[in-house]
């Protein structure tokens, strides 16, 4: 098998790694369901391969080896699938029915739903399958923390790819920023799409890969979300007003640092000044709670966090100029990963940021058809620690 294929399913020492998570969770097994790749965590747990056409279970006990239950269309998915395990293949519902119901039955069975829908990321069984294993006499309870801790929990090579990809990010943006700043004070400004291209095109030079992006937005481009400028659609960027700077990018293979940036194009106005410290400070807000719950050993949650945050720009009466949660979760599937993000927002994510976890930090305000500010940190949980990305993440609103 060469290392290519073994890297696209579960593997034995996956395996290991996960039984004991499944054990201290009190469940008899995490059952997965995926059809078509409706439910990205058991792609994320399973590996890509197993997405196929037909409805696929794997049940994962806390001893002993994992049993899937393939169709005979999609077996040949499954030919990495250990020779130890055990993979039932079956063709007409009646015999879906019988294997199922023996894996379900009477057991206590972590799945991937959220309770009233409140996290979608964590809600990829539809409510047909969950009626379907209650009614084989299986108890249900979310897998949520089963998620954090399998998928989202980096390990320290994903530290160092990450805190690497985030210096060199930083070091983009500051050129960018003063880049435009020069430019935007000759006859010959550059538009918001020209940063976009010099930043990808520095992107590749540092070696690193992106999904997508960069966010470059100018006055009150800012405050449209997913805003995308194009070469037809690009707004020149001039003096007079603030740019919004969000860049995100990887090693190949490490994990994404994701930032942003706000400089002033000339003098900044008395606005413009007070939406950044407004913001400069909900960061700081929450930042400062989490980390000072972590260092105490005290539970700490991303709705924590985001209610933190939420509290400065409250006071500020800006809240109704919030359009967000205050950050997403980050890990190894994504830029927006499977772990708990800074959100009492849009949902209430009471999941606990435990050690290894990772995430933005990144209030905004919005002021529609004039302006968008928003300061944009990562955070790694360590022990009895946080490490904010970048190092030497932005304090002062820059003025170019």
């Amino acid at each position: 098998m060469s290392e290519a294929n073994a890297n696209r399913m579960l593997t034995p020492a996956d395996l290991a790694r996960l039984q004991p998570l499944i054990a201290a969770a009190g469940v008899d097994g995490w059952l997965l369901f995926d059809f078509r790749g409706r439910n990205p965590i058991a792609a994320a747990v399973l590996g890509e391969q197993i997405v196929g056409s037909r409805r696929v279970y794997v049940l994962i006990p806390p001893h002993g080896p994992p049993t899937a239950l393939v169709h005979a269309v999609d077996a040949e998915l499954w030919r990495w699938w250990p020779a130890g395990w055990v993979k039932r293949v079956w063709v007409t519902r009646e015999q879906l029915a019988t294997e199922l119901a023996a894996l379900a039955r009477g057991r206590r069975l972590a799945v991937d739903y959220s309770p009233d829908g409140a996290i979608p990321y964590l809600d990829g069984v539809p409510a047909g399958v969950a009626e379907l294993l209650r009614g084989l006499g299986a108890t249900l309870l979310p897998s949520a923390d089963l998620v954090t801790r399998f998928c989202s929990v980096w390990t320290a090579e994903d530290v160092a790819s990450h805190r690497r990809a985030a210096e060199a990010i930083a070091t983009i943006a500051r050129d960018a920023l003063a880049l435009a700043g020069a430019k935007a004070h000759s006859d010959r400004p550059m538009t918001e799409h020209e940063l976009g291209v010099w930043v990808r095109e520095r992107f590749d030079r540092a070696g690193l890969v992106t999904e997508s992006g960069p966010s470059v937005s100018w006055g009150p481009n800012a405050a449209r979300a997913h805003y995308d400028p194009t070469a037809e659609e690009s707004a020149p960027i001039v003096p007079g007003a603030l740019l919004l700077l969000d860049l995100w990018a990887t090693e190949p293979n490490g994990i994404y640092a994701d930032q942003t940036w706000m400089a002033a194009i000339g003098t900044p106005s008395e606005r413009d000044g007070h939406l950044w410290s407004v913001v400069r400070q909900a960061r700081d807000a929450a930042l400062d709670l989490i980390g000072r719950r972590v260092r105490s050993g005290e539970p700490v949650t991303g709705a924590d966090g985001d209610a933190a945050a939420k509290s400065v720009i409250r006071q500020a009466g800006h809240l109704e100029h919030t359009i967000s949660r205050t950050g997403h979760s980050i890990d190894r599937h994504g830029l927006h990963g499977f772990g708990p993000p800074v959100d009492d927002t849009e949902t209430h994510d009471d999941r606990r940021l435990i050690p290894g976890v990772g995430f933005s930090v990144e209030p905004g305000v919005y002021l529609p058809g004039e302006a968008g500010v928003r300061s944009e940190v990562n955070v790694v949980v360590q022990d009895r620690d946080i490490l904010v990305t970048p190092i030497d993440y932005q304090a002062e609103l820059l003025v170019v």
